[in-house]
């Protein structure tokens, strides 16, 4: 019997099998997909959040800001390449077609929801912030009246981060079990039943860890956790022609506090390509990865935060789904970690993770791993 088998190979699934490994227990972990990475954490922004918009006590503050300390020492480690580059999130131009008077009172309350922000980043424990007024003076084509710059905010490449992270797993111990889907959990939670090319299988393992992202809720299902549903809400991606001159990433302000969607944003991968994006459409399932969006919709969204492009410069990019977990049809914007304890063992089941998951999945696992041993 393992003491540990895991359900989901993605970056949260394979920080917890790397941690449990190296704390000494027999770990195994599996995903559907036979190349992990192809879900959740393969299609995101790959940016490394320094804990800006999250509620001061929630899960989402705490791991963001361990997770990133853990994830800097990791990549120095592993050499996986990253790049602090710098954040602006900058209160922008206001809507067209409102009178002087008009647009001065929304200057003056996006100027107030900046100060807001910086005062939520502080008490989240984020560090390196400054505020800039008038931020297109030094950072070309950088609108709005006032920004909040997160110097510790990064970029990581994606792919290359969780390879090096699988393979520090197994060179712990862990073994890797791609290709499996999750048929079904025996109602003592320490028996799981996999389907392959190949057949089907048994593992048995003292504690169960659901860490299946889109699936996550079907599984918590299987062991009893029925109040929690996760519905997919797509992002999507247009790559823009050319880079900004500014080598820092710029974001519109969140619609609302606590807001799990931060807005049409403009942001830069390592082999230096950018992108626009992402906004946030309900898909109608969970491998839902279409790209309905008339460039047009980003070009204006994006023209708030940057006079640089034209709609031209907007090409279809990519597009990614965001668990957004539901309690008992009301939605949930913090992290949830449900333990489900039986005679023989207990299922840990890690429900909508969603941004900031990526930068959080160390410290995610850290806790986990705590909590079993």
């Amino acid at each position: 019997m393992l003491d540990v088998f895991i359900i989901g190979a993605g970056i949260v699934g394979s920080w917890i099998a790397l941690q449990a490994a190296r704390a000494g227990l027999v770990t195994a972990i599996c995903d559907q997909n036979t190349q992990s990475g192809d879900g959740i954490s393969g299609r995101n922004s790959g940016v490394l959040h320094a804990g800006l918009y999250y509620q001061p006590d929630s899960y989402k503050a705490r791991f963001c800001r361990r997770g990133y300390t853990m994830a800097l020492d990791f990549f120095q480690q592993r050499q996986v390449p990253y790049e602090i580059c710098g954040k602006l999130v900058t209160s922008g131009s206001p809507p067209q077609g409102l009178t002087d008077a008009e647009q001065a009172v929304w200057r003056d309350r996006a100027v107030e929801r900046v100060h807001n922000l910086m005062h939520n980043a502080l008490a989240c424990g984020a560090e390196g912030l400054e505020l800039c007024a008038e931020p297109g003076r030094k950072y070309q084509s950088v609108k709005g009246h006032l920004a909040l710059l997160s110097n510790q905010t990064g970029v990581v490449d994606v792919p290359r981060y969780l390879k090096a992270v699988q393979v520090a797993a197994e060179e712990a111990g862990a073994i890797f079990l791609p290709g499996r889907r999750l048929i079904d959990i025996n109602p003592s939670g320490t028996e799981v039943i996999l389907e392959s090319r190949t057949g089907r299988e048994t593992i048995q393992a003292t504690t169960i860890i659901n860490a299946a992202g889109l699936q996550s809720d079907e599984i918590a299902h299987l062991c009893g956790l029925n109040q929690y549903t996760i519905k997919p809400n797509r992002g999507e991606y247009y790559r823009l022609s050319r880079r900004l001159p500014v080598q820092t990433l710029v974001y519109p302000l969140p619609p609302d506090p606590g807001s799990t969607a931060l807005g049409v944003h403009y942001t830069f991968q390592l082999n230096g390509e950018a992108y626009a994006g992402p906004n946030s459409i309900w898909a109608e399932h969970k491998a839902d990865y279409r790209i309905s969006a008339d460039p047009r919709e980003f070009f204006e969204s994006l023209q708030h935060i940057t006079d640089f492009y034209t709609t031209a410069d907007l090409h279809p990019g990519y597009s990614g789904l965001r668990p957004r977990l539901f309690h008992q049809d009301q939605p949930v914007k913090d992290f949830v970690i449900e333990t489900r304890t039986h005679a023989a063992g207990c299922s840990m089941h890690l429900l909508g993770i969603e941004s900031p998951g990526l930068t959080s999945a160390p410290a995610l696992a850290e806790y986990v791993v705590n909590q079993i041993r």
